[in-house]
């Protein structure tokens, strides 16, 4: 929850998952749900290894992480803005659909958190399965991995049954993760001179109306997911609420991955303090806002709040938005299971060097 919910929510998963692995490790069996469950698993980690992650991703239900971002968002937007009406949320709903939501979009962004974390050529065992805990409706998958440089990489997936199928579900992990991540949280790091002055530069262009240049200090992936006119109307919206940035100041900077940096910053308006998010990448010698999101995403109900009910405001992904919003494609069979490789190492899983995640999703 790619403002940019979509690109950077999954990061507080990558952030959280380890800790959430340890913390129901005790739940987890070696046998699967059903045998469907097992292959499944046994079909996708192979092709994590072999680097075939486009097939990988045709393995996830991309469509259940779609509604439960967009759900989550509006819930949010109702909890901390009581005057909108369920006519505004229907016309948010919709925006987010078309922009943020895009599945092209989604499916580029879990694309590239499978480039980016390092399966491929490693060795992988399963743990064991385990439902998903509060009122989640799923099942977890423990992995114990090892990449080819020797580094543990504990793994953990959610999955689903839709249907006959099983399918990976990576809300299950992002819900957890927003229902537990009290005091899971990493460490800052500090930032990099340039990235702070970059920060600075950015904001200072929105303080003077200048909005065309700070867009224009955007990584070129953001610019061609998000076009101009559509961050200027994103932007707008944030003033309707905040008012003119008059201050800002760094709240936590996390590296998420070599070169890159999550940072939150906290923004002070002419009307109210608002919290954002901004996604630092290195390229060579010089760092980009490679993403950047208008609202920091907000942890879910805590575990002992009742399932949600439906509401006015709660938007079911709309169907006459096309061709965002058509229909998934009809799902290939599952091809035969290839046998896992036995991970070596010790028989408790060490703790890994460095973010892991669902790694998403």
């Amino acid at each position: 929850m790619k403002p940019n919910l979509l690109r950077l929510l999954p990061v507080a998963v990558l952030l959280y998952a380890s800790a959430l692995r340890a913390e129901v490790a005790t739940l987890f069996s070696p046998e699967p749900p059903e045998a469907g469950a097992a292959t499944l698993m046994e079909t996708y980690l192979p092709l994590l290894v072999e680097g075939r992650f486009d097939q990988a991703l045709g393995l996830y239900d991309l469509r259940g992480l779609r509604q439960y971002l967009l759900e989550r968002r509006l819930n949010e937007l109702k909890v901390h803005n009581p005057e909108l009406t369920a006519g505004d949320l229907e016309e948010i709903s919709a925006r987010l659909q078309m922009n943020e939501l895009n599945p092209n979009r989604l499916r580029s962004i879990q694309m590239d958190l499978l480039k980016e974390g390092g399966y491929e050529g490693m060795e992988w065992s399963i743990r064991g399965y385990a439902p998903a805990p509060d009122i989640i409706d799923g099942y977890l998958v423990s992995i114990q991995a090892r990449t080819g440089d020797g580094r543990e990489l504990p793994l953990l997936r959610g999955i689903k049954k839709l249907g006959e199928d099983w399918l990976l579900a990576p809300e299950i992990v992002e819900d957890m993760a927003g229902r537990r991540g009290v005091g899971l949280r990493p460490e800052s790091v500090p930032a990099p001179a340039e990235v702070g002055a970059l920060m600075n530069t950015f904001w200072t262009h929105w303080r003077a109306g200048e909005l065309n240049e700070a867009y224009a200090l955007l990584g070129p992936e953001y610019r061609a997911r998000v076009s101009q006119l559509a961050f200027l109307q994103q932007a707008q919206d944030f003033m309707a609420t905040a008012g003119v940035p008059a201050s800002w100041k760094q709240v936590k900077t996390i590296e998420t991955a070599p070169a890159t940096l999550w940072m939150g910053v906290q923004v002070q308006g002419s009307i109210t303090s608002k919290p954002t998010i901004m996604q630092f990448k290195q390229m060579g010698q010089t760092w980009i806002i490679e993403d950047f999101q208008f609202q920091m995403p907000r942890g879910a109900p805590p575990r002992f709040a009742p399932p949600r009910q439906a509401t006015p405001f709660r938007t079911d992904l709309q169907p006459d938005l096309k061709p965002a919003l058509s229909p998934p494609p009809a799902r290939a069979p599952l091809p035969p299971p290839a046998r896992a490789p036995a991970a070596s190492g010790p028989d408790s899983p060490a703790k890994p060097e460095g973010p892991v995640g669902p790694d998403a999703p």
